[in-house]
């Protein structure tokens, strides 16, 4: 072989070894699914039709700091003519948690959030039990926390476009909250106290509320030419809420006050921005009753309907299952278990609980934080969940949930 040739040979060699691997060329289609020209419009992995969760969260995060900073921006600016019912303020607390949730979201998508879901993801119990932990006492007050039973029937569309689920609530106080005047510096416990300080106030309390939350999917994608963005569901929820009150002052008469809320035009949106993340807005008007009465009477004087300031609420939730991969060994697993991170912002103060900082006091509403967590057997068609929460808002209150899973009730396919 001449020189020439030998070359060339070592030529062609090279070149073909050091050619890439077509396995290899495309390492982030592989890893994120289809990107197209940007790896920032993947869309998720293993879900069809196809849903973008980084171009959702961003556009998600620049909806909330618009919203949040320009109706923070007319409230500095215009004023807010003194009422905590202004709509700005809705907006700076909505726009707010729209865009930690979209942040949040964003890191826990980097460790996997983006994947496709589990079926049996955390949903409101059937039934249920909760309680809320009271704050800590002083002195020889006392606090006692809010016990509540709580119901959540669902009833699925046949066509599977939608369904109806029934929210209802009933609890209350196990025990008065009792209320101390310190001025007077006793030595001895009172009689009949076990404390040295004499009752002030016992208050009593009992709560309640029913909802029916309708929800209805929306076509996705809803326009031929879609960006993929998730799909959505529209949502509509009347609901009721009732409080009555007892105070028992030291010395007086017991005087009982009602509370009523109505919430008939409360309507909502959904927006699934990746199979393991969700959006859900909540809007509409308040319409308030109050009934009072006499000192030592038990008949009450019922007022007129008033008009309350705007209701809201906003919610971003991140499921954690814990069950989609397989075990190491092969086998099948005795369980499926899945988790939800949720934070939500509540925009009333029906509780008297709301968000204060600096001067802004009065016009936010409390904020939700909670984890919970589903467990069911599998081949089971109950299940059983559990979780922890804490609302912020004059304080930390801690709540403790448990509840059990039934199956819900399918309508009849149209032969």
């Amino acid at each position: 072989m001449s020189l020439r040739g030998a070359f060339g040979l070592a030529v062609v060699v090279a070149c073909t070894t050091a050619a890439p691997s077509p396995a290899r060329a495309e390492p982030a289609q592989q890893r994120f699914g289809v990107c197209g020209e940007s790896r920032w419009l993947c869309c998720a992995p293993g879900v069809e039709p196809c849903v973008r969760p980084r171009a959702g969260r961003t556009l998600l995060l620049s909806l909330g700091v618009l919203a949040g900073a320009g109706a923070a921006g007319l409230l500095f600016v215009l004023g807010d003519r003194l009422t905590n019912g202004d709509p700005a303020t809705l907006l700076v607390g909505a726009g707010a948690l729209a865009g930690a949730g979209a942040i949040i979201g964003a890191a826990a998508g980097r460790l996997g959030a983006d994947r496709r879901g589990h079926y049996d993801r955390v949903r409101p119990a059937t039934i249920g039990f909760e309680h809320a932990f009271g704050r800590p006492p002083r002195l020889d007050e006392r606090n006692p926390g809010t016990m509540q039973l709580r119901i959540a029937p669902t009833y699925r569309f046949a066509n599977g476009g939608g369904r109806v689920r029934l929210l209802a609530n009933f609890g209350g106080w196990p025990l008065a909250a009792k209320v101390v005047d310190p001025r007077p510096q006793n030595r001895e416990p009172i009689p009949g106290q076990g404390g040295t300080a004499p009752v002030s106030l016992q208050q009593r309390r009992m709560v309640g509320g029913v909802a029916l939350d309708f929800a209805v999917w929306l076509p996705y994608p809803l326009l031929r030419r879609s960006a993929h963005l998730g799909p959505a569901e529209i949502r509509w929820r009347p609901e009721v809420q009732f409080a009555r009150e007892r105070f028992e002052p030291a010395g007086e008469q017991s005087r009982i006050v009602e509370r009523t809320m109505l919430l008939p035009l409360t309507i909502g949106m959904r927006w699934h921005i990746s199979p393991r993340q969700r959006f859900t807005f909540y809007v509409g008007p308040r319409f308030d009753l109050i009934a009072w009465s006499d000192p030592g009477s038990k008949d009450l004087h019922r007022g007129k309907a008033q008009v309350g300031p705007l209701y809201g609420e906003a919610w971003y939730d991140i499921d954690v299952p814990f069950t989609v991969r397989p075990r190491r060994d092969g086998r099948m697993r005795r369980a499926d278990v899945n988790g939800m991170l949720t934070m939500g912002y509540i925009h009333s103060r029906w509780d008297g609980r709301g968000f204060n900082f600096g001067p802004v006091i009065g016009f936010l509403g409390p904020v939700k934080v909670a984890w919970g967590t589903r467990v069911r057997p599998r081949g089971s068609k109950t299940a059983v969940q559990g979780g922890v929460g804490a609302t912020i808002g004059n304080g930390v209150t801690v709540t403790l949930d448990v509840g059990v899973i039934l199956p819900e009730v399918y309508g009849r396919k149209k032969r």
